[in-house]
């Protein structure tokens, strides 16, 4: 049974236009959970489009699933390659794609019913390249957490930077050709917050408008690459990724407020930075801060704190660092692993 609400949108979209929109959902080794979003696909209110599925060389029964679910839907392509990661199964997905606008899902996250026909209507009404709207995190026991959103429109690249009232890319609706127009994809070489440096070609190349509602659901599951504790690799990857963007709008960003983005952009790689040697810090690993330290400019990053771009906490995390003392990194970790969780 629909609702007033959904009745409603569905008459509001007979009198509009109503595109065609491609759905591209990665898959590797997702046989647990790929029904439930495929299940929230197929609920929509919003009946045109199509789910390009991109099966990454699965090696559990997913492609056996994926293919038995395909035989009873016919709004559904699926492809199957070598393993090749994340980044590459969406580019492939694009090329795959049909649709005038297309979404990003991951193969364990699902979308809100109408979250289809509430991000057409919102295109309509501003005849946009871009919409998001709000998330929800679930956690890996289940809790549903609302993620704080400012939902700003218009050219909104400073406050994406800022982390100021975040949103995912996958509660996006991206019209095609802003993509192939510019030549925008994901690295297919960067595994950990590859998403970052699409999103931020996108907001730099177009406008970006909102539907304030929280229409998509991320779900953290235990073992899965965001949730596990980082290496030193991945650590480093991140921080690579967020250097990448800040060269990427050195060449390619030509607006006005250039100094602040990049400078905003800067702040985003110093706050991994710190991250990065607070977790060895945690773990005892002093060599590997000491070696960052001794091979980057890390410390002579701290004007960022004077022109405001970081916030108080993570200056007292960037000078315990900068003490570089080993007593001193010793027994911050006493506190984080003792006294910090017995006095909560």
């Amino acid at each position: 049974m629909y609702t007033l609400s959904t009745l409603f949108g569905i008459i509001i979209l007979m009198n509009v236009n109503m595109p065609l929109i491609s759905i591209i959902m990665p898959v590797y080794n997702s046989s647990l959970f790929v029904l439930d979003t495929l299940a929230s696909l197929q609920a929509q209110s919003y009946k045109n489009y199509e789910i390009i599925i991109i099966n990454d060389g699965s090696t559990d029964n997913s492609i056996e699933i994926l293919k038995e679910y395909q035989r009873g839907h016919n709004n559904i392509i699926l492809y199957s390659q070598e393993n090749s990661g994340v980044s590459m199964a969406r580019n492939k997905g694009i090329a795959l794609a049909h649709g005038e606008f297309l979404t990003f899902i991951d193969s364990d996250d699902t979308y809100s019913p109408n979250f289809l026909e509430k991000m057409v209507l919102r295109q309509n009404e501003k005849n946009a390249d871009l919409v998001y709207c709000g998330y929800n995190r679930i956690s890996s026991t289940g809790k549903r957490i609302i993620m704080p959103c400012s939902f700003r429109e218009g050219s909104i690249l400073d406050s994406y930077l800022q982390r100021n009232g975040y949103f995912h890319f996958s509660g996006m609706l991206i019209r095609k050709t802003i993509l192939i127009d510019n030549f925008i994809y994901f690295e297919k070489e960067r595994m950990i917050s590859e998403d970052l440096l699409f999103t931020v070609k996108l907001l730099n190349k177009s406008d970006c408008y909102c539907v304030k509602e929280h229409l998509f659901n991320y779900v953290q599951r235990s073992g899965s690459i965001m949730s596990c504790s980082w290496s030193k690799d991945k650590w480093l990857s991140d921080i690579e990724g967020r250097q990448q963007i800040l060269c990427y709008l050195i060449n390619n960003y030509h607006k006005k407020d250039k100094q602040e983005i990049l400078k905003l952009a800067s702040a985003c790689v110093f706050q991994r930075e710190i991250s990065y040697m607070i977790d060895c810090i945690k773990k005892l690993k002093y060599k590997e801060i000491n070696n960052y330290l001794l091979n980057t400019n890390f410390n002579e990053k701290e004007q960022l704190f004077d022109e405001g771009r970081l916030n108080n906490k993570d200056k007292k995390k960037f000078l315990i660092i900068k003490k570089n003392n080993h007593i001193i990194w010793f027994f911050y970790t006493l506190y984080y692993r003792f006294l910090r969780f017995n006095l909560k």
